[in-house]
């Protein structure tokens, strides 16, 4: 018996190979209608369609350099692309190691492209940051326009300074009572000193600020007195005072002047630390001999307390700023303690002396060099966002 061949198990796989091409383009023309028109996530979607730009500068091959990229966020802004100009600036940021001046142009564009969308804030902010790295900038026609309008409404102080000066002290006494026992005529006094300073400023407003200035003095006291025709009395002292003042300084900082003069007022605390002295009767009959220098504190008043003022010509470079300064102070107390004027049994006894009774007026002329810190931008006529 012959057997039928089985057609019908040929036709099967034929026939599911023909259904399967038949159905392909089908399917294909149904997923591609799945992603038109509408994207899946439109929010990703969108904010890609408008920083494919951005993506594509960010992108470039490793051989584009920084500058390339500057180029480029000054070519998006120009081109009114902000959004895209923002990303580049971020990235350029957290990829990129940026020189100073480099990271100014970022951060002058960044301010702008904020401005332009309307985040005042934000530009703000930026502007504030481009002024404390670089506090003496002056905006330029070249700079973008919203960047130009920013600075107007800002203005940079330094908020903290340190310095230092040196000079020279003249005093004049004035006298409160000269007691006499032998002498007839009154003394000639020479006060002279050395000073240096070191000062801490604190500025709480741009035409205001406020120091503490530790001092150190170095005076030489000559009082001399005729006894008689041929005869002086000579008193001579080297005393040491440390001081502590606290002033007030007011300066014509309106702008950005190089010579500013200002005004000083304050209170110290004097301590004398150091006091030596020798006297002897000098004449011209003979040669004198000049004794050895006896010390000599316990008579003095030893804390006094001062008020001064004075001027000072200020010459501003940049952080840096010389001054030239003109004082002149008052000491409240006498500088010989009235209480102990017969204390001193060696000038009473000796040399028929009682220290006078003064007090010191000191006029100084003093040089220094202040190194401006910390920068701060402050904001003109109430000017902000909120």
């Amino acid at each position: 018996m012959k057997r039928k061949p089985h057609i019908h198990l040929l036709l099967l796989p034929t026939l599911l190979a023909l259904l399967a091409l038949a159905l392909a383009p089908l399917a294909a023309h149904a997923q591609s209608d799945t992603l038109q028109g509408r994207p899946l996530f439109p929010n990703a979607a969108s904010d890609d369609a408008n920083l494919d730009a951005a993506n594509h500068a960010a992108n470039r091959n490793a051989a584009d350099t920084t500058a390339d990229r500057l180029r480029t966020l000054q070519s998006l802004y120009s081109a009114g692309k902000y959004l895209e100009a923002l990303t580049l600036s971020h990235q350029m940021h957290d990829t990129y190691h940026l020189t100073t001046q480099q990271n100014l142009v970022r951060l002058k564009y960044t301010s702008a492209a904020y401005k332009d969308l309307a985040y005042h804030r934000e530009a703000d902010s930026v502007s504030r940051l481009y002024l404390q790295k670089d506090p003496f900038y002056t905006a330029t026609p070249d700079d973008p326009v919203p960047f130009q309008d920013i600075l107007r409404n800002y203005y940079t102080k330094p908020k903290f300074s340190v310095w230092i000066a040196a000079g020279v002290t003249m005093a004049k006494p004035l006298w409160d009572t000269l007691r006499s026992i032998i002498d007839t005529c009154y003394p000639k006094y020479h006060i002279q000193g050395i000073s240096m300073q070191l000062g801490f400023e604190y500025r709480p407003f741009k035409i205001f600020s406020v120091s503490i200035a530790p001092a150190y003095t170095a005076y030489t006291v000559e009082r001399k007195m005729q006894r008689t025709k041929v005869a002086s009395f000579l008193y001579n002292e080297k005393s040491q005072i440390i001081s502590l003042p606290l002033l007030v300084e007011a300066g014509w900082y309106f702008g950005k002047e190089i010579f500013v003069p200002s005004a000083y007022f304050g209170a110290q605390l004097k301590y004398l630390v150091r006091s030596q002295y020798n006297a002897y009767t000098k004449t011209s009959l003979a040669n004198t001999i000049e004794p050895d220098y006896r010390t000599d504190l316990d008579t003095k008043n030893r804390l006094n307390y001062a008020i001064f003022g004075g001027f000072r010509l200020n010459l501003n470079r940049r952080s840096i700023t010389y001054f030239a300064d003109l004082g002149l102070s008052m000491d409240l107390l006498p500088y010989n303690d009235p209480g102990k004027k017969y204390s001193n049994y060696h000038l009473l006894y000796q040399k028929l002396y009682i220290p006078d009774i003064y007090r010191m007026a000191e006029y100084k002329i003093m040089v220094g060099i202040k190194v401006n810190m910390q920068y701060k931008s402050i904001a003109k006529y109430h000017y902000g966002h909120i």
